[in-house]
């Protein structure tokens, strides 16, 4: 068994490993987990010149580092795989950063259990709230500002936004943002004589959408920017017929959660708990 980084060459072995095995963890990300290939840490265990796990969990942005995929065939047990690999992974993040912050948002049980024997601890959980389309719409306001289509170019204030609007570990890069506007169904700013004040990213896949990301600069959050911008989107949900519209949020991140349902969210019951581990020299 042979502990090494993953290689461009490996790229149809993993493929194959995500598509076919079970014991796989996705980070709730907008980039192909095998674009991450090529950036570090991302390594695997091969065996007779077969893959039989991989872990990648590069920086993006540089205080956070998601652990971005942990996938396991069926050769070797979860349990081996994490330890060996988890290892492999602390060595080179030692390398390379004084500290680390790794984080993870659990979406099976199995992998919870491996993050709780490896240090990480429960910070917050994400839950999922839903909207069901109905008609009319919440009635918009006067608005003193514009809601338009988002560009290309407003990527990197939009950038701007959502670092001033989120700290670590929420925040996005900018390559992050445009993988999500490229995938995007709907892509909103919120505009003024005073530049970018906000933005929306939506996906949407048969007859349902899903608020991916909604941030506002803070000096000018509870000014009904975040409001405007989901109640443009709601309109959009209503005349593409769509049925549902979901959004993830914090569970402590009230202010969210007030603005979600003032505009009718509510909560589906889904949760998925975030966790963090922290190594200092």
């Amino acid at each position: 068994m042979i502990v090494r980084p993953a290689l461009p060459s490996d790229r149809s072995y993993l493929a194959s490993l995500l598509y076919y095995e079970q014991a796989v963890h996705r980070h709730l990300d907008w980039r192909p987990l095998l674009d991450w290939l090529g950036k570090a840490p991302f390594g695997v265990i091969e065996e007779n010149g077969v893959i039989q796990a991989a872990l990648a969990c590069p920086s993006d942005p540089p205080e956070i580092a998601w652990i971005r995929l942990f996938a396991v065939g069926s050769g070797i047990s979860p349990r081996t795989a994490w330890n060996e690999l988890w290892q492999f992974v602390l060595e080179q993040f030692s390398e390379t950063q004084s500290t680390v912050q790794i984080g993870a948002i659990s979406l099976n049980g199995w992998f919870q259990g491996l993050l709780e024997e490896s240090g990480f601890v429960k910070r917050n959980e994400v839950i999922v709230l839903i909207w069901k389309v109905t008609v009319p719409v919440p009635a918009r306001e006067k608005l003193s500002f514009e809601i338009r289509p988002m560009t290309k170019s407003d990527l990197p204030l939009v950038t701007q936004v959502d670092h001033l609007a989120f700290s670590p570990p929420w925040q996005l890069s900018e390559n992050g943002i445009k993988a999500g506007y490229d995938q995007a169904a709907v892509a909103m700013v919120a505009e003024s004589a005073d530049g970018i004040l906000g933005y929306q990213i939506s996906t949407a896949m048969n007859d349902s959408a899903h608020l991916a990301r909604l941030a506002v600069l803070p000096a000018y959050q509870n000014q009904g920017i975040g409001a405007a911008l989901v109640k443009a989107l709601q309109v959009d949900c209503v005349r593409k017929g769509l049925r549902v519209l979901t959004v993830n949020t914090q569970a402590d991140n009230l202010a969210s959660l007030h603005l979600y349902s003032k505009l009718d969210f509510h909560p589906t019951g889904e949760k998925y708990p975030l966790y963090l581990f922290e190594r200092y020299p």
